[in-house]
C-alpha cells in the first residue's frame, strides 16, 4: 500500500511535503501548521504513509467537534481509499460497536475515545487540535490512558505553557508560519467552530419541551416548544428564563413547568467554549455577536477581564451615551466588544482581528460581512478569524450549517470550514429557515443569502404564501419614504431631504413600503412580541380593516374598533385554515396623517392579533413623529 495508491486527486505543496517528511521521520510528532494552509492534508498523507508501513493495521483520528468529525470524515472519503467510519455522541450502542470494528479510519471526538478506546485497538492516531492535549481535557486523558505505536498531533497554534505537555502526550513540535508560506496560500478568512455541549439540565429542559410539543401538535400553539428549543441550545438557559419573565404566551402556558428547572441549569452554556476561544487566540481586539439583550449584558459580566463594551442599539440608550459607548469600545484599553445586532446597526465599529458568534442567526452573517470590510490585516499578517459557538445535538446546529453557508455564499470563504459538508435545501427552504427567530428585513436576507433583492422578495411572498412566515412594519427614520410611495406625491409637494415641512395634511398620506418589513416565522411571532416590543401597542387608536381570505376577496369583511376589537373580528370570521389579505387604515385630523397598511398572512390567532397591534404601534409612533 503506497501514499500514490491511497491519497487521491491531490498534490502536496512544498511545505506540506515538508511536514509530512517531519512526521514520517519519526514514530510520534507534532506540526505546527496556520489555520487553513492544509494541516488536514498533511494528517490525511500521513495518515496513508503509516498504514503502508509493516503493523500499522488501523489509524484512529480525534477531532475536538462534531462538526469537525463530519467534515473530517467527507475528507478521507472523497481523498482516500481508505474505509472511513465516524462516531460521536448519539451513535447508538449497536452502531457504535460495528463502526468502531468495520474502519480503518474511525473519525471521532476525543470524549466518544476515552469512553469506547479500551475496548477497541488502533496502531497510530491523529489528534487534531493538540493543543487542547492538557489539563483534564478529554484529549489529554485519552493519551494517557491509550497506547500507539505512531503518533500525529495537529494544531494551528501551540501556546508556549502548553509545549512541554503536548510534546510528551504526542511528540516533538516542528512549526511553520505564514511567513515561511508563499502568499498565495495564506487565506484572508479563518474559520473554526467550537463545541458547546448541552448540559444534562438542559436535557432535561428539553425533554419537558417534547412533551409540551407532543400536547400541543396540530393546535395554533404548536411552534412554541420548537422555539424554545432553539432558544435553549441558541443564547442558553438565561434568554429562555428571561422569555419566560415576561407577559406571553408562552410564559403562562410553560412557565411553571420550566421555571424551576431553568433555575437550576447553567445560564450560559456556550461561556466555557467562548473563554477557550479567546485563550486560543492572539488578538488586539475582538468583536463577540450575540443575538439577545439579557446574554449581552452577562456575558460583559463574565468576561470583566477583557475590559469588554457592549453595544446594545438606540433602543437601550440614547444617541449621546451610544457615541460614547463606541468611543470607549475603539480604546486600545478595550480588548473586547460585545455586540447585537440592533447595537451594530448605523454604528462606525472599531477594527478587530477576532470575530466570536455566539447567536447562529441570519443577521450574524451581515454582521460578520461588515466586520470583514474593517478587521485588520497588518504588516505582520496578522489575519481575520471568525469562530462559531454551536451546541452539538440540538436545532442550533443546524442554524450553524444554514451560517456557515449562507457566508460562503456571500464570498466569506473561512478556510478550515468545508461548507460542502452541510446539506443543501431547497431555496424557499434557506429563506425560511435564514428568517431563525429574528426578524429580518427583504435587503438583510438578500444580503445575507447574497441573492438578488428581487429574487427574495418573490421567495418571501411565497413564504408567506404558503403558511410559513409573517411580517410587520416598521417606521422608517425619515417620513419622506413613505410619502415617496405615493404616486407624483413627492413631485407635487417638492418632498426631500430630512424636513417635515407639514403645511397640509395631504402630505401625510403615508403609504408603507415592503422594504420596511420585518418577516418572522409563524412559530416565532411570541419571540417578535418578547423581543421587539416597539413593534407592537395596544394604544386606544382606531383603526379600519377590510379583509378577506383570499386577494379577490380582501375586502369581503369589514371592522372597526381598537387592536383588540379588530382582531377578534377577523378571528372569529377566519378560520386557520385561511389565509388573509387585509388592509388596516388609520386616520386622524389632529395632527392629520391617514396611513394604509397592507398585510398577507395565515389566519391564526397570534399573527392577526400582531398585525392589529403593529398597525397600532405604526399609527402612535407617526402621529408622535408629526406632532413633533
Amino acid at each position: 500500500m503506497s501514499i500514490d495508491h491511497l491519497l487521491t486527486q491531490l498534490d502536496l505543496r512544498d511545505y506540506q511535503a515538508d511536514a509530512l517528511a517531519y512526521a514520517d521521520g519519526r514514530n510520534h510528532a507534532t506540526v505546527c501548521l496556520p489555520t487553513g494552509t492544509g494541516k488536514t492534508l498533511v494528517g490525511c498523507a500521513w495518515a496513508c504513509s503509516v498504514l503502508a508501513a509493516p503493523g500499522i493495521d488501523r489509524i484512529l483520528i480525534v477531532e475536538p467537534s462534531r462538526f469537525l468529525v463530519e467534515q473530517t470524515t467527507e475528507y478521507y472519503r472523497q481523498h482516500t481509499t481508505i474505509p472511513t467510519e465516524k462516531l460521536y455522541g448519539t451513535t447508538s450502542q449497536a452502531d457504535r460497536r460495528n463502526q468502531w470494528e468495520q474502519g480503518t479510519a474511525v473519525v471521532t471526538t476525543p470524549q466518544t475515545a476515552h469512553n469506547d478506546i479500551a475496548q477497541h485497538d488502533f496502531d497510530a492516531v491523529v489528534v487534531d487540535e493538540c493543543h487542547h492535549t492538557t489539563g483534564q481535557h478529554a484529549f489529554a486523558e485519552l493519551m494517557r490512558t491509550a497506547t500507539f505505536d505512531r503518533s500525529l498531533g495537529l494544531s494551528a497554534t501551540i501556546p508556549p505553557r502548553s509545549e512541554s505537555t503536548v510534546e510528551e502526550l504526542v511528540g516533538p513540535i516542528h512549526r511553520w508560519a505564514y511567513a515561511d508560506l508563499p502568499d498565495e496560500h495564506v487565506p484572508d478568512w479563518l474559520g473554526a467552530v467550537y463545541d458547546a455541549q448541552y448540559p444534562p439540565s438542559y436535557r432535561e429542559i428539553s425533554g419537558v419541551l417534547d412533551e409540551f410539543r407532543q400536547k400541543l401538535d396540530g393546535t395554533q400553539f404548536a411552534g412554541l416548544p420548537e422555539l424554545g428549543r432553539r432558544m435553549l441550545a441558541r443564547d442558553g438557559a438565561l434568554a429562555l428564563a428571561d422569555t419566560l419573565e415576561r407577559d406571553t404566551v408562552m410564559s403562562e402556558m410553560m412557565g411553571d413547568r420550566l421555571r424551576p428547572l431553568l433555575s437550576k441549569a447553567p445560564d450560559l452554556h456556550k461561556l466555557e467554549a467562548c473563554r477557550a476561544a479567546l485563550a486560543d487566540h492572539e488578538f488586539e481586539k475582538a468583536v463577540l455577536f450575540v443575538d439577545r439583550v439579557c446574554v449581552a449584558e452577562r456575558l460583559a459580566e463574565e468576561l470583566d477581564a477583557y475590559n469588554p463594551e457592549v453595544l446594545l442599539g438606540r433602543l437601550h440608550s440614547s444617541t449621546g451615551a451610544q457615541k460614547q459607548l463606541v468611543e470607549n469600545a475603539k480604546s486600545d484599553e478595550t480588548d473586547l466588544v460585545i455586540a447585537t445586532a440592533a447595537g451594530e446597526e448605523g454604528v462606525d465599529l472599531p477594527a478587530a482581528d477576532l470575530l466570536l458568534v455566539w447567536s447562529n442567526v441570519v443577521s450574524s452573517v451581515r454582521f460578520i460581512q461588515r466586520l470583514g470590510r474593517i478587521m485588520r490585516q497588518t504588516e505582520n499578517r496578522r489575519l481575520k478569524h471568525a469562530i462559531y459557538l454551536a451546541t452539538p445535538e440540538s436545532p442550533d446546529y443546524d442554524a450553524l450549517g444554514r451560517g456557515i453557508r449562507a457566508a460562503d455564499e456571500a464570498g466569506l470563504n473561512l478556510a478550515g470550514i468545508d461548507s460542502d459538508t452541510i446539506v443543501a435545501e431547497g431555496t424557499l427552504n434557506r429563506v425560511v429557515e435564514a428568517v431563525d427567530s429574528t426578524p429580518s428585513r427583504p435587503d438583510e436576507l438578500a444580503t445575507a443569502l447574497n441573492k438578488p433583492y428581487s429574487a427574495v422578495e418573490d421567495l418571501l411572498k411565497k413564504g408567506v404564501q404558503e403558511g410559513h412566515l409573517c411580517y410587520v412594519y416598521s417606521v422608517p427614520s425619515d417620513l419622506n419614504e413613505w410619502r415617496s410611495a405615493v404616486p407624483g406625491l413627492a413631485e407635487k409637494f417638492n418632498l426631500s431631504g430630512d424636513s417635515l415641512n407639514i403645511d397640509d395634511g395631504a402630505t401625510n398620506n403615508l403609504s408603507p413600503t415592503a422594504s420596511d418589513r420585518y418577516y418572522i416565522r409563524n412559530d416565532d411571532v411570541p419571540l417578535l412580541r418578547t423581543e421587539y416590543p416597539h413593534l407592537f401597542a395596544t394604544d386606544d387608536v382606531r383603526l379600519s380593516a377590510s379583509f378577506g381570505p383570499s386577494h379577490a376577496e380582501r375586502s369581503t369583511h369589514s371592522a372597526r374598533g381598537d387592536a383588540a376589537t379588530v382582531a377578534k373580528e377577523m378571528d372569529d370570521t377566519l378560520t386557520d385554515a385561511d389565509r388573509f389579505y387585509a388592509t388596516i387604515s388609520v386616520s386622524s385630523s389632529q395632527p392629520p396623517y391617514s396611513i394604509q397598511l397592507s398585510y398577507h398572512g395565515t389566519a391564526i390567532e397570534p399573527v392577526i392579533t400582531a398585525i392589529c397591534e403593529n398597525a397600532t404601534a405604526v399609527a402612535t409612533e407617526v402621529s408622535g413623529r408629526i406632532e413633533a
